[in-house]
C-alpha cells in the first residue's frame, strides 16, 4: 500500500482486463472512506485484504465507498463489504454513486444484458464479417463480466453537486459524463487533491465511446467537453484509476486534447466518395487488432464518424442495416 498525502493510501487490485490492476484509495478518519474497490475476484479481494490488514483494517471497517463510475473494475467487489459490515456492524457499508451509473451497481445482471444488447446492436451496424462476429462469443461475455460483480441494493446515489466527509476533509463531486454517463471526480480542496477516476489518465486513453448511453450525446464529444470541468483544479494533484498519478493535470488535458483531435483528423483522411462500413474504418486506422479489442475499437471509430458527420465532413448511409460513410 502506497501513502500518497497524509491520510491517503492507494491500494492497488489485480484485474483481469489487459489495463492491469485498478487504483483504489483508503481515506483514514472518519468516516473510514474507500474510493472504488475493484473487480470480483478471489485474487483481487484477497489483495484488497491484504492491503487493509497491512493498516490494521478489516473489510467491515469501511464505513463510505465513493464509485468514479459504474465499470466492472472500479465496483465489483462493492457487495463484499456491504455483508462483511452488516455482519460485524448490523448496518451496511454506504455506497455512493452518480445516478447515471447506479444501475451498474444496484442490479448489475440488468446492467450487464444491456451491454450486451449494445455490442450485438454495434456488431450488426458496423458490418463485422460473419466469420469473426461467429468469434465474439457475447453471452460467455456476458456471464464473465457478471461474475466479476455483486449488485448492492442498497447503494445510494447522487444528481448534481454533492459533498462526503472524509478524513482528509470535505470531497465535493464534479460530474464528468464521457468515459461512462455517470464518471465522477471527487475533489479535496484542503489537500488539493482530485480522485480522477478513469476521466484523467496519465498515458493511456480513457476510451470515451464505449458507454451505451447515449442520452449526453456522442459519446467521445461528451468526454471532451467534460474535459473542461477540472481545469479549475490546475495545480492539483490528479489521482487516477490506473498507472500513475498525473502532476500536471493542464498538460494532460491538453495532451488528450491533441490526441483525439489527430484521431478524428486521421478518419477524416479516409473518408471517400467510395463507402466504407465502421468495421472497414477500424481495420484502416486500429490495424490488425485482436478480437477481444472489436469492440472498443468499433466503438471509437463510430464516434470519429459521427464526428465528422456532425461537422459537415462526412454522411453515414444506412444500407440494408449496416452504416456506410461517404465524403459530404
Amino acid at each position: 500500500m502506497n501513502g500518497l498525502i497524509d491520510g491517503v493510501y492507494k491500494i492497488e487490485v489485480p484485474t483481469p482486463f489487459p489495463v492491469g490492476d485498478v487504483n483504489c484509495y483508503l481515506i483514514e478518519g472518519e468516516p473510514l472512506t474507500l474510493i472504488d474497490v475493484g473487480p470480483q475476484t478471489s485474487k483481487s479481494l484477497a489483495e484488497v485484504e491484504k492491503q487493509l490488514r497491512s493498516r490494521s483494517y478489516e473489510l467491515s471497517d469501511i464505513e463510505q465507498i465513493l464509485l468514479t463510475h459504474g465499470h466492472i473494475d472500479h465496483i465489483g467487489l462493492a457487495a463484499h463489504f456491504v455483508k462483511a459490515r452488516v455482519l460485524t456492524h448490523k448496518d451496511p457499508t454506504e455506497v455512493w454513486i452518480h445516478h447515471k451509473d447506479a444501475e451498474a451497481v444496484l442490479n448489475y445482471e440488468r446492467y450487464a444484458e444491456r451491454y450486451e444488447e449494445f455490442y450485438d446492436e454495434l456488431i450488426t451496424v458496423s458490418g463485422v464479417p460473419e466469420k469473426e462476429t461467429m468469434m465474439v462469443q457475447r453471452k460467455r461475455i456476458t456471464e464473465f463480466f457478471k461474475s466479476l460483480v455483486g449488485s448492492v441494493p442498497t447503494a445510494h446515489s447522487f444528481e448534481g453537486h454533492a459533498t462526503f466527509k472524509t478524513g482528509i476533509g470535505e470531497l465535493s463531486t464534479i460530474w464528468v459524463p464521457g468515459h461512462s454517463s455517470g464518471s465522477t471526480c471527487y475533489v479535496c480542496d484542503e489537500k488539493r487533491v482530485v480522485f480522477s477516476g478513469d476521466h484523467i489518465l496519465g498515458n493511456i486513453s480513457s476510451n470515451p465511446s464505449i458507454a451505451f448511453d447515449n442520452s449526453e450525446g456522442i459519446g467521445m464529444l461528451t468526454y471532451l467537453k467534460s474535459l473542461d470541468r477540472i481545469l479549475s483544479k490546475v495545480g492539483y494533484l490528479a489521482l487516477p484509476g490506473h498507472r500513475e498519478p498525473v502532476l500536471d493535470i493542464k498538460s494532460r488535458v491538453e495532451a488528450l486534447r491533441t490526441e483525439y483531435d489527430d484521431k478524428i483528423r486521421e478518419a477524416a483522411d479516409l473518408v471517400t466518395n467510395t463507402p466504407k462500413t465502421v468495421y472497414e474504418v477500424s481495420r484502416l486506422i486500429y490495424g490488425d487488432y485482436e478480437t477481444n479489442s472489436l469492440i472498443l475499437a468499433l466503438a471509437e471509430s463510430r464516434d470519429l464518424l459521427r464526428i465528422l458527420e456532425k461537422r459537415n465532413q462526412a454522411k453515414l448511409v444506412n444500407q440494408h442495416g449496416v452504416i456506410h460513410v461517404i465524403k459530404n
